[in-house]
Order: structure tokens, then C-alpha cells, then sequence
């Protein structure tokens, strides 16, 4: 994920940050646009970057397929997720609740200095100048590439344009030796193939299970990974080893 800062002069420091994200923006725009899901936890680190985040909330409608399955992954930075189903109702109402939370958290929460929202949408921009303009509050925008609102971006102190970028074959294989190696020094006698590929997903929210269950296959049919039937308890599972040798070899052609 690659991060274009416009900072406008801005001086970051470690001023007192809560952050609102449109989770569907986000995500149906990396799919839809980039073929990518949402790297929370690298957007994350970013964030904290620009100041001394409280809180973030997560704004989606949590009843529609896929998004609804995306919560294990908000959880790896926050647990404060919105959730804006509709119901039987048309309209949209995440915009709306999401602005409601903003005001809530500026009268409530006096000591807040910057507030950061990531959208793209217009419709955030008399917010911001409220923000900006009557409340001294210093406003940050993310945004993906090519979805952020000239009006919104001119009314912000500083904006930051997202470009999703896919983790490469090399990454994934490297992750993948890095989990087994972290399972042999932990004392995990028996590492599996869908523990492996379900631990690499947890902590890499970017990667699909189909990539990471990829390229362990691949490992598997090179030779570098070994697996095994071993028992466990009452019933046999296939082990995964590495072949620390091959490992070696293939990283170095």
C-alpha cells in the first residue's frame, strides 16, 4: 500500500486523534477499482504517524455479504465498529450516522485536537470546515486514489491518497517461513496447512486465503515444505516441515 501525503504545511506532532473510516468506501473501492481488499492494519500505522489516536471508528452496513466477514479484520486495530444496516429500507444511512458520531465526539470530547476521516466524499466537506474553521480542530483525510473530492481535499489541513498495491509472490513465501519458523520456536509440534494459511490472513488482513493457500501449495510441490501424518490426539493430521536447505536455495536464485 503506497501512502501520497499532501500535508500542506502541516506540523505533525502527538496531538490527542480519533479517526472515522467508511469501511464500505474502502473496501468496495479496493475491490472494484484495484482488485485488492483493505490493508487495515498498514493504514493503521500510518495513522499513528499523525498524531496520538484515541479512538477509530468503523462505519458499514455489516449485514451485506462480503463486508459482514471484514470484522475479525477492524478488530486487529479497534472495536469500535458501527454497524449501518438498513434493514428493508433503500437508502443508505452510513453517511449520515457516521456525521452524527463526529459532532457527538467534538462536543463530548473537548480535548480531541485533530479529527481524521477516510472518504473521498463531498458530502464531508461542511463538516470539516465546521471543524477546521469554528473549532480550531485540525482535519486529516484518507482517501483511495482517485475517489477523494476536490472540495472535500481543499477544505482539509492535510489528505492522504491510498494505492493499493498487492503483497508479491516473494512476501507471501516469506511469511509463510516465517509463521512455520515462529511455530517451531514456540514449541508447535504440529503446524497444519489451514492453521498456517488461517495465522497469515490474521495478521495480513491484504491477503486473501486463496493467495496464501496458493503459494503453500506451491512450497509443497518444490519440495521446500514437507508434509507428514502425524496422530494427534484421536484422529491424524498432515504436518507441515520445512526443508530449511531447499528454503535457502530457492531464495537465493
Amino acid at each position: 500500500m503506497d501512502f501520497v501525503l499532501n500535508a500542506k504545511n502541516t506540523v505533525f506532532n502527538d496531538a490527542p486523534t480519533i479517526a472515522f473510516v467508511d469501511y464500505e468506501a474502502w473496501m468496495y473501492g479496493c475491490r472494484d477499482q484495484f482488485a485488492e481488499e483493505p490493508d487495515i492494519y498498514e493504514w493503521f500505522s500510518d495513522l499513528r504517524d499523525k498524531g496520538r489516536v484515541e479512538d477509530v471508528l468503523f462505519f458499514a452496513d455489516l449485514s451485506e455479504e462480503p463486508i459482514k466477514h471484514h470484522v475479525h479484520k477492524i478488530r486487529t486495530v479497534s472495536n469500535s465498529i458501527i454497524d449501518c444496516s438498513k434493514g428493508k429500507k433503500e437508502k443508505d444511512y452510513t453517511d449520515f450516522i457516521m456525521l452524527d458520531h463526529i459532532y457527538q465526539r467534538l462536543f463530548r470530547q473537548k480535548d480531541l485536537k485533530q479529527f481524521v476521516l477516510f472518504t473521498g466524499d463531498s458530502h464531508f466537506q461542511s463538516v470539516c470546515a465546521f471543524l477546521r474553521n469554528f473549532n480550531d480542530k485540525t482535519v486529516g483525510i484518507y482517501s483511495l486514489r482517485g475517489c477523494l473530492s476536490n472540495m472535500l481535499a481543499d477544505t482539509a489541513n492535510w489528505y492522504t491518497e491510498i494505492v493499493p498495491t498487492p503483497k508479491s509472490r516473494e512476501e507471501i513465501w516469506q511469511e509463510i517461513l516465517n509463521n512455520l519458523k515462529w511455530a517451531k520456536d514456540n514449541g508447535i509440534e504440529t503446524p497444519t496447512f489451514k492453521g498456517t494459511a488461517n495465522a497469515i490472513v490474521r495478521r495480513n488482513p491484504s491477503l486473501t486465503d486463496y493467495e496464501v493457500r496458493t503459494v503453500l501449495n506451491d512450497m509443497i510441490e518444490e519440495g521446500v515444505i514437507v508434509t507428514s501424518q502425524v496422530q494427534l490426539h484421536d484422529f491424524y493430521v498432515n504436518k507441515l516441515t520445512v526443508d530449511w536447505d531447499k528454503a535457502a536455495k530457492s531464495q537465493e536464485q
